[in-house]
C-alpha cells in the first residue's frame, strides 16, 4: 500500500483490507503508521547487513582485511543492488526516502535513519583516509551527501524506469564514480573486489 498509495494516503484499515485480514490486525499488531515505517526501516536496514555480509560471503573477504574504501564500495554496491531486485520492500525504502522530502514530513524515523546512515558513512571515509584508502583532502561528512545521494538517486530511478539501463552498469559507473571521487589519481590502495 505504501508503494501504490505513497506514505500520507496509505492508512493501517487499507493495509489491513489488501492483506485480506481483519482492518484493525494492523493497528493491533502495529499500534500505529509511525510503528509500521519504523519496523518497515529497520528490516530494510537489516536486509542490507545481511545482504552486505552474503557479498563478502560469495567473494570469500573478510571484513578485517578489507580497507574502509573496499568496505564502502562493497556496502554501495549491495544496496544498488537489492533495488536493483525491484522487491516491494524496496520499492517502499524508496517511497519513504521521497515522503521524507518535505519540510513539514511527520516520518522521524526515517530522518533518523537516513542521519545515522550519513554518520556512518562519514565515519567510513574518514576511516578510509585514516588508512589511506581514500584521499585525505576530501571532506568526509560533504562527501557521503554526495555518495547516498547517487546511491539513492541510482536506486529510485532504477526503480522508477527498470528499463532505462542494464541494472549492472549502473552499479559499476557508479564505483567507478565512487572510486574517482574519493581515491582520484591515487590508486595505489588495493580496489574493491
Amino acid at each position: 500500500m505504501i508503494v501504490e498509495r505513497g506514505v500520507e494516503r496509505a492508512s493501517l484499515r487499507s493495509i489491513g483490507v489488501r492483506a485480506g485480514s481483519s482492518r484493525e490486525l494492523p493497528a493491533y499488531h502495529f499500534g500505529s503508521k509511525e510503528a509500521l515505517i519504523a519496523r518497515l526501516a529497520d528490516r530494510a536496514q537489516q536486509q542490507a547487513i545481511a545482504a552486505i555480509s552474503a557479498a563478502l560471503d560469495r567473494a570469500q573477504r573478510n571484513r578485517s582485511d578489507l580497507t574502509a574504501f573496499e568496505t564502502l564500495c562493497v556496502t554501495m554496491d549491495t544496496y544498488l543492488e537489492l533495488f536493483a531486485a525491484a522487491d516491494a520492500e524496496a520499492r517502499a525504502v524508496v517511497v519513504l526516502w521521497g515522503a521524507s522530502l518535505p519540510t513539514e514530513s511527520d516520518l522521524p524515523v526515517v530522518h533518523e535513519v537516513a542521519r545515522l546512515r550519513h554518520r556512518e558513512l562519514t565515519g567510513q571515509i574518514r576511516a578510509g583516509q585514516q588508512d589511506g584508502s581514500i584521499r585525505a583532502d576530501v571532506d568526509p561528512a560533504a562527501a557521503a551527501v554526495v555518495v547516498m545521494g547517487m546511491v539513492r538517486g541510482a536506486a529510485a530511478m532504477s526503480l522508477a524506469q527498470p528499463d532505462a539501463a542494464d541494472p549492472t552498469q549502473v552499479r559499476k559507473l557508479c564505483g567507478d564514480a565512487i572510486s574517482a571521487f574519493l581515491r582520484g589519481n591515487d590508486k595505489s590502495a588495493t580496489g574493491p573486489a
